[in-house]
């Protein structure tokens, strides 16, 4: 099975770790799946501004899916 390798860093050469072990999935489809479901936890449950952080997924050296953290939607407010 492929190993898919999920970075997320900020234009400015900041970056999060990863685990660099990376994550076993069936297929490019199921990384971009796992990566977007990463992002959206990672801006719902993060008071933090995501403007200018990027999300790339590599298997083995290639690039697969790159996508930037402002195309997901800001957490919600609650309803009262």
């Amino acid at each position: 099975m492929p190993r898919y390798l999920f970075d997320v860093h900020h234009f400015d050469g900041d970056y999060l770790e990863d685990n660099p072990a990376g994550v076993e999935l069936p297929d490019d489809a199921a990384a971009q799946e796992f990566a977007l479901k990463v992002m959206r936890g990672l801006v719902q449950s993060l008071d933090e501004d995501w403007t200018g952080w990027t999300m790339e997924v590599t298997e083995g050296g290639r690039p697969v899916w790159r996508l930037p953290f402002d195309a997901i939607p800001p957490r919600k407010p609650l309803a009262s």
